[in-house]
């Protein structure tokens, strides 16, 4: 019997990271391998985005990567570092495709995932198709499943936006299910996001700082101080996040003081180092089994009765 839908996002989000591999026990469900969707940056020719869009028997499921991880996984150094300097591009700018302001990296790492490019199809171009391929075999229902972990949750909300206003799918139910996600738009976006059909999950467990990112009026104010040694600019952001926040507790409170006492001794006073990247901060943020967020979605979540099966 398989795990309940939201368990399988989260496989889902995981294997956008390293499409060809599905471990037995974490099993997404899919009917046929899912499509894998690559583009690469104008600077350096790299492939910083990805996304898996394939058919489960609920609906198709659109799954983003998130950032690459620095210092694990043996990814190539010039193609982390791009990806995280398309995070940085955090100038929310108007968007003809979005209401309101949205990112600008996260932004067009959706516009180059979402359309087709020299004959390979793009995100929107897959969904349809395999809605069709639904239609005709009667395999798969006609709901469209959104997902992402990191930047990949940045982008999946941004997607799932895109995806209401086309018209063909205008009755289409759409499900999101984020885990630790980047903020993707201002207050605006936000509003708009939260008035349309789109029915978005955010998992956030309490000890990670990237669901605060990039800082807006709900960002704690330790991390608003802590953003201004970055950039002054980051404080005065607007970025607001959407769907309805499912958070877990933290397993070892005591670590977030020891952490930050590090980070901020690292900025202020030995200059820029990897002190304040500790093994604790970095595994709040994994997604990996037995981390916060594998404990947290569906199993943790006390309103949750699924479980494991």
């Amino acid at each position: 019997m398989q795990d309940c839908m939201k368990r399988r996002l989260l496989y889902a989000s995981s294997q956008a990271y390293e499409p060809h591999k599905e471990p037995a026990e974490r099993r997404v469900g899919w009917i046929e391998p899912p499509i894998v969707v690559r583009r690469e940056t104008k600077l350096g020719h790299r492939q910083i985005d990805q996304a898996l869009v394939g058919r489960v028997r609920e609906g198709v499921v659109v799954a983003f990567r998130g950032s690459l991880p620095p210092f694990v996984g043996g990814y190539d150094g010039w193609l982390v570092l791009l990806d995280w300097l398309n995070d940085g591009l955090s100038l929310c700018v108007e968007d003809s495709d979005y209401a309101g302001g949205v990112h600008l990296g996260f932004a067009e790492s959706v516009r180059r995932l979402w359309e087709d490019k020299d004959g390979t199809p793009g995100v929107a171009s897959a969904i349809a198709c395999l809605f069709d391929q639904s239609r005709c075999d009667g395999r798969a229902g006609q709901h469209l499943f959104v997902t992402g972990h990191s930047k990949g949750g940045a982008l999946a909300n941004l997607a799932a936006f895109r995806a209401a206003q086309v018209p063909a799918w205008r009755g289409l139910p759409i499900s999101v299910a984020t885990i630790a996600a980047a903020r993707a738009g201002n207050g605006v976006f936000a509003q708009a996001y939260d008035a349309s059909r789109i029915a978005c999950l955010r998992y956030e467990v309490s000890t990670d700082l990237i669901p605060h990112l990039p800082p807006g009026p709900a960002t704690p104010r330790w991390l608003r101080i802590l953003a201004r040694h970055f950039g002054p600019k980051l404080v005065t952001d607007d970025y607001h996040p959407v769907g309805l926040r499912v958070a877990g507790k933290p397993a070892h409170e005591p670590w977030l003081k020891t952490w930050l006492r590090d980070l901020w001794g690292m900025i202020t006073f030995r200059g820029i180092s990897l002190h304040g990247l500790t093994p604790a901060a970095l595994a709040a943020h994994t997604i990996c089994p037995r981390s916060g967020y594998d404990r947290l979605i569906c199993t943790g979540e006390p309103d949750c009765g699924h479980g494991l099966h």
